[in-house]
C-alpha cells in the first residue's frame, strides 16, 4: 500500500484502525494535518486528546520520542505513546498540541512570539547532547553519522540509493539554470565549511506546520525527523533563508532578540556571518536537490535565487 494508500486514508480507517488498537471507543477522529513523509489525525480516547500519524519512515517517529527526551517548559515537545505497523507503514501515537501554526500567524503575533522563539532556540543550543556523537542527521539511536560538522555538509552532494530524494542528481540535469546553481553554491560551501562550531541539537524545520502556538507562546514542537547535530545557528539561518516566503514574520527580530541574550549571557558566537552562510548555502543545496526530486522547477530556481542573493551579500 505506501505513503501513497495512506495519504488517502480517510477518518473511518482511522477509526477502525484506533478502535483495535486500544480496543475501547475513540472519538472526534478528524484529519489535522499532512506533511511530505506522513498523514495525521486528532482524536479523544477517554477525554484525552491525542493524535495518530501514519507514514512510510518509522525513524522519523523514534525520533519524536527520542526528542521528547528533551522537552522542557520553553521545549514543549509532545510525547510519543505508542509506535507500531499500519497500513503497510508506520503508525505514531502521541500528545496532542492545539494552536495555529507559527508560520501562520499575524506580524502582531508574531512580535509577541519573539521572545517565546528565543526561549526555545536556547533551550536547544544548551541541551546536553553529550550521551550522543557524531554530527548532522542523527538517527533513532541517538547517534549520528558524521565525524564533523563539515563532513556532514558536504554530504548534501550525495545522491545514494539509502536517501528518500535518491536520483535527484539525474533529475536536476534536466534544468541546466539548476544545475549551475547547485555547482556554484557546492564549490562556495567548500570554501566556507568549518568545524569550529558548538555541537548543539537542531530541529532543522521549524516552520512547515512544525510549530503551534497561542498568543504569545508556544504549545508544541514536533516532528523531529530532519533534527540534526550541529552548529546552532542553523535554526535561526532557517528561518532567514525562507523570510520571503513568510513576510508575516519579521526574522530580523528574532536575530535581534537572540543577539540580546547572548550579550547578556556573555556569549559571542565566533564567525557568525561566515557561519550563518554556511549554513544559507546548506539549506538552499539541500532544496535544490528535494525540488529537484519532485521535479518543482518553480521553486527550486526561487530557491537557488534566494541561496545566492544570501551567500554574496556576506
Amino acid at each position: 500500500m505506501g505513503f501513497e494508500m495512506q495519504s488517502a486514508l480517510d477518518a473511518d480507517q482511522v477509526r477502525a484502525f484506533l478502535i483495535h488498537h486500544f480496543n475501547s471507543e475513540v472519538t472526534d477522529v478528524a484529519p489535522i494535518g499532512a506533511g511530505a513523509w506522513s498523514r495525521c489525525f486528532g482524536f479523544r480516547q477517554n477525554g484525552q486528546a491525542l493524535v495518530v500519524r501514519f507514514g512510510k519512515y518509522a525513524d522519523d517517529f523514534q525520533k519524536d520520542q527520542r526528542a521528547h527526551t528533551f522537552a522542557a517548559p520553553d521545549l514543549p515537545i509532545p510525547q510519543v505513546l505508542a509506535i507500531g505497523s499500519a497500513f503497510d507503514g508506520y503508525y505514531c501515537i502521541s500528545t496532542r498540541a492545539f494552536g495555529i501554526p507559527l508560520e501562520q500567524v499575524s506580524a502582531h503575533q508574531w512580535r509577541a512570539l519573539v521572545p517565546a522563539l528565543a526561549d526555545a532556540l536556547e533551550a536547544l543550543r544548551r541541551a546536553d547532547i553529550s550521551a550522543t556523537r557524531g554530527f548532522g542527521s542523527w538517527r533513532s539511536n541517538g547517534m549520528a553519522p558524521h565525524a564533523s560538522w563539515s563532513s556532514f555538509l558536504l554530504s548534501v552532494g550525495d545522491d545514494t540509493p539509502d536517501r528518500r530524494t535518491h536520483g535527484w542528481r539525474r533529475r536536476l540535469a534536466a534544468t541546466p539554470d539548476g544545475e549551475a546553481a547547485f555547482h556554484w553554491g557546492f564549490d562556495m560551501l567548500q570554501r566556507l565549511a568549518s568545524d569550529a562550531i558548538p555541537r548543539c541539537f537542531v530541529h532543522c524545520d521549524l516552520i512547515n506546520r512544525n510549530v503551534l502556538v497561542e498568543g504569545a507562546r508556544i504549545t508544541g514542537i514536533f516532528d523531529w525527523g530532519c533534527s540534526l547535530y550541529g552548529d546552532h545557528l542553523y535554526d535561526l539561518a532557517w528561518f532567514e533563508f525562507w523570510a520571503p516566503w513568510h513576510p508575516n514574520l519579521d526574522v530580523g527580530l528574532l536575530r535581534l532578540e537572540l543577539e540580546r541574550r547572548w550579550r547578556a549571557t556573555g556569549y559571542l558566537p565566533e564567525d557568525l556571518e561566515a557561519r550563518l552562510r554556511a549554513c544559507y548555502l546548506h539549506i538552499g543545496l539541500d532544496h535544490i536537490a528535494y525540488n529537484a526530486h519532485l521535479g518543482d522547477w518553480p521553486t527550486l530556481i526561487a530557491t537557488a535565487a534566494r541561496m545566492r542573493a544570501l551567500a554574496e551579500s556576506g
